[in-house]
């Protein structure tokens, strides 16, 4: 039996953890590294980076990747957040908020 054909009696979806993946950027991230987490779906694969950024206004602002392999995920998430931090020469840890503190 495939996971994606289990009975999930009444839940909406299910996923599965393919990847983890950490990256470095130590000339504009303060923290120096972030985690991507890419799932596969039923039909494609989705990256969650597990850093978010606080915006000039003080809003949340975070994107994920999406893809039709694990790869493809990976590359538009690293490529999203890469769009996200040349905004700024430099990010501060206030500027940043983590998805889990420990992933941090």
């Amino acid at each position: 039996m495939n996971w994606k054909n289990l009975e999930l009696h009444g839940c909406a979806a299910i996923s599965r953890l393919c990847g983890e993946y950490v990256i470095e950027d130590t000339i504009r991230l303060a923290g120096a590294q972030f985690r991507i987490k890419v799932f596969e779906r039923e039909h494609d694969f989705v990256a969650f980076p597990n850093i978010r950024f606080r915006t000039p206004n003080g809003s949340i602002d975070g994107t994920c990747g999406l893809g039709s392999t694990e790869l493809e995920a990976l590359q538009d998430a690293i490529a999203r957040v890469a769009g996200v931090l040349a905004a700024r020469a430099r990010w501060e840890e206030q500027d940043l908020e983590w998805v889990d503190p420990r992933d941090s």
